[in-house]
């Protein structure tokens, strides 16, 4: 039986272009150095013979399969967490992991086999009959994933070998798709471990830079909230991320009471530009107004950003000229089917198994912006989008994987350049910059500090493990 790791994100796979994770802010971060000593290249072929012809010499990494698979050895041996890792109220942080990433691992895996003919969405397997190979896939090792992100990949095979496979999800966002959950967390099979190693490395990566803490935070969240059949318990709170026109970011937290009661406002430093932002899940994707700039990923508390692509479309996005992207207008992440949303049609990516993508046009009306009418929501087949005429359209991909686009019934009785649901509470951006709380066809004003210098909104929680001083 083969167990398979199911890559974050099952219709495109997250892509890299640094080998190690590095991170960039202002001030260029440090990156690891570009060469293994001698002495590091010894003690790993002494785990892993089939790397004995590199034993004697120190070894620079050249972006090969060879050299991305080191790297990611070399996270795992060099990774350092904080002494006092305390277990989290939830079920995000156990510490049943937390020791030596890279002794666990080479106590179970002794070999590493890369494999060229992976089905689409699998990052790494093993089998299930006994063996201490791990079968790793070369769309893992070609810079399409960062060392940190290998490195949870590994640990997560690992698991395996101690008698742990995955099963069918029967509900959820893996619903269907064979291999792809765990029953529980807590009988801390493979994807308790994936769920751990990025909390540990969130929370408790003191070496680590912040910019890849706060990817390595929204990736647990992701894996805890997407990989279980029974629901994981995790402590947080919504909140509403507003982007001023000035690119200043909030977090807005909605006031009970009154109509004219004050929201909380609570400063999260600068985003890199202005632009509409894209939810990846838990990640959010910044596409920048000023069309020359490509898209990346965006984290808030002024922590920089990271040197990897967050998925094959975003890198086709940036490989793309100013004068294509400006057809673009909006870009759609479920967990099983995506939508990019141009001016005068929708491609559709419905299969998670296939590359195969198809589109259908307004025609007629242009798209304008997608409107989150039911909130962010990963499982839903239905999303919407304003047209130049008024009209709401929503389009999918049913459950037979067929795409779709007609026109909705749903109505808002004014123009709103971006709506999401905050809890129980849907948010409406108006034209001239403020918020107005939306119920049915009507609205009524949202007071907040910042009326009429809001640019864009996204839906942001917060965690009680990552957030709080303990």
């Amino acid at each position: 039986m083969k167990l398979s790791a199911i890559v974050l994100g099952l219709i495109f796979s997250l892509t890299a272009t640094a080998q190690t994770g590095a991170a960039q802010s202002e001030v260029q971060a440090p990156v690891t150095p570009n060469c293994i000593s001698q002495a590091e290249m010894s003690e790993i072929a002494s785990d892993f013979s089939q790397f004995n012809h590199l034993a004697n010499k120190e070894y620079c990494h050249d972006g090969s399969e060879t050299s991305n698979l080191l790297a990611s050895l070399m996270f795992m041996r060099k990774n350092q967490s904080s002494p006092d890792m305390k277990p989290s109220d939830d079920d995000l942080f156990s510490g049943k992991f937390a020791t030596s990433w890279y002794q666990y691992f080479i106590g179970r895996i002794n070999e590493m086999e890369v494999d060229s003919n992976c089905p689409k969405g699998v990052a790494a397997y093993v089998y299930g009959f006994g063996g201490n190979t791990m079968y790793v896939c070369s769309a893992a090792l070609n810079d399409n994933f960062s060392a940190l992100d290998r490195a949870s990949i590994f640990m997560h095979e690992a698991r395996h070998i101690d008698g742990f496979p995955h099963m069918t999800c029967s509900k959820g966002a893996r619903k269907g798709l064979q291999g792809a959950c765990d029953n529980r967390i807590s009988a801390g099979g493979s994807y308790a471990v994936t769920v751990e190693t990025y909390a540990q490395l969130a929370k408790f990566g003191v070496t680590l830079h912040p910019a890849l803490r706060a990817y390595a935070r929204s990736s647990a969240v992701i894996y805890a909230d997407e990989t279980f059949e029974t629901p994981t318990r995790v402590n947080r709170e919504q909140q509403l991320l507003v982007m001023t026109k000035t690119k200043d970011l909030h977090a807005l937290s909605l006031a009970a009471g009154s109509k004219t009661s004050r929201n909380k406002i609570e400063s999260l430093g600068q985003a890199p530009e202005l632009g509409r932002i894209v939810m990846r899940a838990q990640h959010m994707v910044l596409f920048p107004e000023d069309r020359t700039l490509p898209a990346a990923y965006m984290f808030t508390n002024n922590v920089g950003t990271i040197n990897q692509s967050p998925g094959d479309a975003f890198t086709e996005y940036n490989a793309q000229t100013p004068a294509q992207k400006s057809e673009w207008v909006d870009f759609h992440v479920a967990a099983q089917w995506n939508a990019k949303v141009y001016k005068t049609k929708i491609q559709f990516a419905c299969n998670p198994r296939s590359a195969d993508t198809s589109e259908l046009a307004f025609n007629g009306p242009q798209a304008v912006t997608m409107l989150h009418l039911n909130g962010y929501d990963r499982v839903a087949r239905t999303q919407y989008v304003m047209t130049t005429t008024g009209d709401i359209y929503e389009f999918g991909c049913s459950e037979s994987l067929k795409p779709f686009l007609k026109v909705s019934t749903q109505k808002v009785d004014q123009d709103y350049t971006r709506i999401h649901k905050i809890g129980s509470t849907l948010v409406g951006l108006t034209t001239d910059g403020s918020l107005r709380k939306i119920t049915g066809s009507t609205s009524t004003t949202l007071s907040t500090a910042l009326d009429g210098q809001i640019y864009e909104i996204a839906p942001r929680e917060i965690f009680s493990f990552f957030d709080s001083a303990n």
